[in-house]
């Protein structure tokens, strides 16, 4: 009995630090969403091509512009995205470009991702 009890702790400690399919881009294995970052349906869209998969997704938050960008320039990195500007990274033929607004008190972000295939990021069909 002792031993379940022990399984049951070690499990509840390791479900927090495991990422949950919300916390990555609809449509993609390891692209993180930021905490915080509400998506909204309006203009998102994907579109399947012979080349690939092309995402545009939006989502506002109330952190700032600057904190946004300092997430997903780390976070990105960490993860084998190579920055190709301000806010757009590649990754063996995989793209994203950020746009970054502040807007009426919150921070706008839209997301372009293409996904070539070739690369795990691709969420699986």
């Amino acid at each position: 009995m002792r031993l379940w009890g022990l399984v049951l702790i070690i499990t509840s400690l390791f479900a927090g630090a495991c990422p949950s399919k919300a916390d990555f881009l609809p449509g993609t294995d390891d692209i993180p969403l930021m905490d915080g970052i509400e998506l909204t349906e309006s203009s998102d869209f994907s579109f399947d091509t012979p080349a690939g998969q092309i995402l545009t997704l939006s989502g506002e938050t109330a952190q700032s512009p600057e904190d946004v960008r300092s997430f997903y320039g780390k976070t990105l990195t960490a993860l084998g995205w190579v920055r190709k500007g301000k806010d757009a990274y590649t990754r063996d033929g995989d793209s994203i470009q950020l746009t970054i607004r502040r807007i009426g008190g919150k921070t706008h972000v839209l997301f372009d991702v293409t996904l070539t295939g070739g690369t795990e990021n691709q969420k699986k069909s």
